[in-house]
């Protein structure tokens, strides 16, 4: 289902043989990664999308509310669009993609498995990717997870 729009397969892909741990992350600590989806997660942060890129700009280095994000992170077989360990979220730029209902209902089961380990997801829509909104986004973050 999800291969058609180059989405991880569902099951996601799991630890298995040599496969390394990444360095602590918060709840995804420890995790096993299979070294495909590494190096996809690795593609990814190399080639952004035009409004992952400007988000990207504008949360690197702490600049919005001294919050530490990571981009293009791999949790439990699953590469989220940006993660941040402080407030165990996922942040997910969606584009026009994610209105068609097998990526709705994709992104319904991802964001189910990040839950269960306890991260809440927060989406936020290429035509809202500017500092204002994404500065209110985060606000209301900091105030559901706090």
């Amino acid at each position: 289902m999800g291969e058609q729009f180059g989405l991880t397969p569902w099951p996601p892909l799991q630890g298995g043989e040599g496969e390394e741990p990444t360095r602590p992350q918060g709840v995804i600590r420890n995790q096993k990664i299979n070294p495909k989806k590494l190096e996809l997660a690795r593609q990814f942060r190399k080639n952004p999308t035009e409004s992952e890129d400007v988000v990207w700009q504008m949360l690197r280095n702490r600049q919005i509310k001294n919050l530490k994000w990571r981009r293009q992170q791999v949790i439990d077989g699953f590469i989220a669009d940006f993660y941040c360990a402080e407030l165990n979220v996922v942040l997910e730029i969606d584009g026009s993609i994610h209105d068609n209902e097998e990526v709705k209902e994709y992104d319904t089961y991802r964001a189910s498995v990040f839950e269960s380990k306890g991260i809440k997801t927060f989406r936020l829509r290429n035509e809202d990717c500017d500092k204002q909104h994404l500065t209110e986004l985060i606000e209301n973050i900091i105030n559901s997870v706090r």
